[in-house]
């Protein structure tokens, strides 16, 4: 069978590629340890399994209006108006299945062929290939900064950029735009006339004062072009449950929404009011004590790297991830993944897979045992050498 141009063009996922070989060599008897995954280690909140459960007992088990049950929608429309400072509606808002599937519903809301795209590098190993779906063109800045600037946006516009995605608290890098650094990039997206899609699906996972500054605090006029995703996966560990959303312009949801129609119509009726439970409060001791341990265990993991003369990195500020550089050492990122993975049964993420090589991505999404254990393992395969 001859399959579809765009199918072929394609990259996998190395995230979950890598994290699915850890865990069948786990499976197979291998003493392994991973520090690969992109999601949180915590059980779910109470106040969610009960809400399913609630749902389940009243027979809230079919269909869905296509943008997520009303209250919900009035839930997220409220709690994101209340962080940004700004009035939204149920209309602004379309619940979808995960916000992977949001992020992909905006862009292809958004993005005919031929548009170009910029994207933050690193960036999260979706971004291209979703832009790439939808008929776009994926393009980063020139430089190797982690954070765009304002001259990136300009630059990108004048070589006929129609958007841009950015990402802050980031993966794979847990960097954070400071507040001049953001204002700067909002007044370039404004001035150039683009639209742009923020992936806030961490912005509960800030270890700063004040939290993640964002580009509808420092250019409000930008809201009719901006689209914000979120969820309920990274701040209330509900990776499974595939609830996510975006908060756009009423016309941006409603041509997302419609795409969304024909293909998977609404989110699970289940998860969608498992979600509100805690989208309406129901579960902020729970919220922040898992704050709380992520910021303990990025304390943690920092000090214990910074013993590795052969890693640098900056301090992650935000999400659950360390981005050293590796390139002091040989071979490629891919490489030494792999044979991190086969010597000492240590799953880490190559940078390649975030555009980036020379660099891998650590999660510290896992028990303090397992941090230390496989940072230990990552020290012992560099200090006896690296196979190049």
């Amino acid at each position: 069978m001859d399959y579809s141009k765009l199918s072929r063009a394609l990259e996998p996922s190395a995230t979950l590629q890598l994290t699915a070989k850890a865990g069948e060599l786990k499976r197979q008897g291998r003493d392994i340890v991973s520090l690969s995954a992109g999601q949180p280690d915590f059980p779910t909140p109470r106040a969610a399994v009960e809400a399913a459960r609630t749902a389940m007992e009243k027979g809230h088990t079919g269909y869905t209006p296509t943008p997520g049950i009303p209250e919900l929608r009035e839930a997220v429309a409220l709690a994101t108006g209340r962080r940004r400072g700004m009035k939204f509606g149920p209309s602004n808002v379309l619940v979808s299945c995960g916000a992977k599937h949001a992020l992909a519903n905006l862009l292809l809301a958004a993005v005919d062929p031929g548009d170009k795209v910029l994207i933050q590098r690193p960036y999260w190993v979706s971004y291209p290939e979703m832009v790439k779906l939808a008929g776009g063109i994926p393009v980063c800045a020139a430089g190797e900064a982690p954070l765009l600037s304002g001259d990136d946006i300009l630059a990108a516009a004048r070589d006929g950029a129609k958007g841009v995605i950015l990402n802050s608290p980031s993966n794979p890098t847990g960097l954070v735009y400071p507040a001049d650094r953001m204002r700067e990039v909002a007044e370039a997206i404004l001035g150039a006339g683009m639209w742009v899609i923020s992936d806030d699906i961490y912005e509960d996972l800030v270890y700063l004062e004040g939290g993640a500054p964002h580009v509808l605090d420092s250019v409000p006029d930008l809201a009719a072009r901006t689209a914000i995703v979120s969820g309920v996966s990274k701040t209330y560990s509900m990776t499974g449950w595939r609830i996510g959303w975006g908060v756009a312009p009423d016309g941006w949801t409603r041509m997302a929404g419609r795409i969304q129609e024909h293909m998977t119509s609404n989110a699970t009726s289940i998860a969608q009011w498992a979600s509100l439970a805690v989208v309406a409060g129901g579960a902020e001791e729970e919220r922040l004590s898992m704050h709380s341990s992520f910021m303990r265990r990025r304390d943690m993991i920092c000090e214990i790297l910074r013993g590795t003369s052969a890693l640098d990195f900056r301090r992650p500020e935000g999400a659950f991830y360390v981005f050293p550089s590796i390139r002091g050492l040989d071979g490629t990122s891919a490489r030494f993944c792999e044979e991190l993975l086969e010597a000492e049964g240590l799953a880490i993420i190559p940078g390649s897979a975030f555009g980036a090589e020379g660099f891998v991505r650590l999660s510290f999404a896992a028990s303090d045992g397992d941090i230390k254990e496989g940072v230990r393992r990552l020290q012992r395969f560099i200090g006896r050498g690296v196979p190049g």
